[in-house]
């Protein structure tokens, strides 16, 4: 009895690496494509970009490629250095900033009025504007001139 269950074993033994050989071969990729494409993928994370590296690399053969195009199409052109990082981040943040500013935020006055201030710009804004007085200063005056003329007729 004993040398049937022997063979079991051996059996279920020479399953379990036929099947542990089957998911080494289907995991395997070259080590050096894996490192350079995570390098890569960290230079992009460094301009301050974040990419969906899942969606970007789905369907292409040369992932370093796609990559390095990516790169490229940022602002790193040849060998990607930490400068050049920083100039594509800053760019990138300007012109964030830039596109995020409200012109309706904008505060046109100086700031906040002082006592002084406060009863100077009162004074302005009880007065008639200087385009309003010349309007009204100018109908005043083409009336006197129609005046006078008729007057001496």
């Amino acid at each position: 009895m004993l040398p049937p269950k022997e063979n079991k074993t051996d059996k279920t033994n020479d399953k379990k690496m036929k099947k542990s050989v089957k998911k080494d071969e289907s995991t395997r990729k070259p080590k050096s494509d894996d490192k350079s494409v995570a390098r890569l993928e960290r230079y992009i994370a460094l301009c301050g970009v974040r990419r969906n590296y899942k969606k970007l690399l789905e369907d292409c053969r040369s992932q370093v490629a796609v990559l390095k195009k990516e790169l490229e199409e940022l602002g790193v052109h040849g060998q990607p250095t930490i400068q050049k990082w920083k100039k594509v981040r800053m760019k990138r943040e300007q012109a964030q900033e830039l596109s995020a500013l409200d012109v309706n935020n904008i505060i046109t006055t100086q700031g906040r009025p002082t006592r002084r201030g406060a009863s100077a710009s009162q004074k302005q804004q009880d007065c008639p504007s200087s385009e309003y007085q010349r309007t009204l200063n100018s109908e005043s005056d083409s009336d006197q001139e129609n005046n006078t003329h008729r007057g001496r007729r």
